[in-house]
């Protein structure tokens, strides 16, 4: 046989030798765990989060584990909370003897990396420390957070008991006020009034720098706001204020909540959608409406109650979904405390909550992604 013959032959069968050879060869050390794929890092929680606060600072207070309309946000690496505080009163509750007039005390902000441990990093805004005449000394209801433009701003809604006089109209009330900051914990500056607006009235920065605000008053209404003259401490509305989701429930042909409130509007790739609270005797609910503009046409997910919870905020989650934080509302464990969970979107866009959850859950996480830079808030 030819000797290049040969060689055409036996290198099929010395080609398969060799590889069998490597096959049995012992693994060096360390090969294998360099070969090997790293498992992914995961994140476990369970509802309700271990969550306390006091309502003082520096010195120690009561400890206190309810609170409501919980907002997170989600700044870097980082978890930022803000939420109405213990005592929830209203000024019909108003006591002459009590700190703050048994009012809330003002918005802490809280600090956690996995959702799980929380740090106190201080007030955006306290009653003791502002002055009897200022028009948000006290209430401090459904404060929240958004990053609009690089900047930073604190909503809430707040008014003065010690005398009509120092309230917007001459009289307290559900009055929104606005203020910005270069970061998420402060300080917030020029700290403006929203004129005629609701109790819990909600922000959302489109992506051409648009901002709307979002207003309960019984139906759900929206406006365009001009931020951009905050720091001369004047807060003006564009254009008209138009009702876009009603309480009444027959264009779905469900039952009917008392009212609506705690709005939450954002944009999820294409499509906007606007979260708010149904009030029921007895439950406390989230409702869903979808529309392709920050003005609508918005139109109501048909299933009416969508999530057991209400008066929630969503964030960016460690997974990479949007998630929910709420109050706790079903009658379990979690009643009134802090709990949070991830959601879906199907195919057509339609919102797909998971859970509420009791049980421990375990998610898969992801980097933050890099924040993409609005423009700045614009007329």
């Amino acid at each position: 046989m030819p000797f290049a013959h040969s060689l055409r032959f036996l290198r099929p069968m010395w080609i398969a030798g060799l590889l069998l050879s490597l096959l049995l060869l012992p693994a060096m050390p360390g090969r294998a765990q360099q070969a090997a794929p790293h498992a992914p890092a995961t994140l476990a929680y369970a509802n309700p989060l271990p969550f306390s606060y006091t309502t003082s600072l520096p010195a120690p207070g009561s400890m206190h584990t309810e609170l409501r309309d919980p907002c997170i946000i989600r700044d870097g690496n980082r978890y930022y909370l803000v939420f109405t505080m213990w005592p929830f009163a209203d000024i019909g509750a108003k006591g002459p003897a009590k700190p703050d007039l048994n009012s809330s005390p003002g918005i802490r902000l809280f600090v956690s990396k996995d959702l799980a441990h929380w740090t106190a990093l201080g007030w955006l805004v306290k009653s003791s420390a502002l002055p009897g005449s200022s028009p948000y000394k006290h209430r401090f209801w459904a404060p929240e957070i958004h990053k609009l433009g690089g900047k930073y701003y604190l909503i809430f809604t707040a008014d003065n008991w010690i005398d009509a006089k120092y309230n917007a109209g001459g009289k307290p009330g559900y009055h929104a006020f606005v203020g910005v900051a270069d970061k998420v914990d402060g300080p917030y500056r020029h700290i403006t009034l929203l004129p005629d607006s609701a109790c819990d009235t909600t922000l959302l920065g489109d992506s051409d720098g648009r901002v709307y605000a979002y207003m309960p008053f019984g139906d759900l209404f929206v406006q365009q706001v001009d931020l951009s003259h905050l720091a001369e401490g004047k807060v003006s509305y564009i254009g008209a204020r138009t009702k876009i989701v009603q309480a009444d429930n027959s264009d779905i042909g469900l039952p009917s909540p008392r009212y609506l409130e705690g709005p939450w509007a954002m944009k999820l790739k294409n499509k906007y959608y606007l979260f708010y609270a149904e009030t029921y005797p007895g439950s406390y609910w989230t409702g869903v409406a979808y529309a392709d503009s920050p003005l609508g046409p918005w139109h109501k997910d048909p299933r009416g109650r969508v999530f057991e919870g209400g008066h929630l905020a969503v964030f960016a989650g460690p997974d990479g979904r949007s998630w929910f934080s709420y109050r706790g509302e079903q009658a379990n464990a979690a009643h009134g405390l802090l709990a949070v969970d991830p959601f879906n979107l199907d195919a057509l866009g339609i919102v797909q909550p998971i859970g509420p959850t009791q049980t421990p859950q375990t998610v898969t996480l992801r980097p933050a992604l890099k924040a993409v830079r609005r423009p700045k808030p614009r007329p």
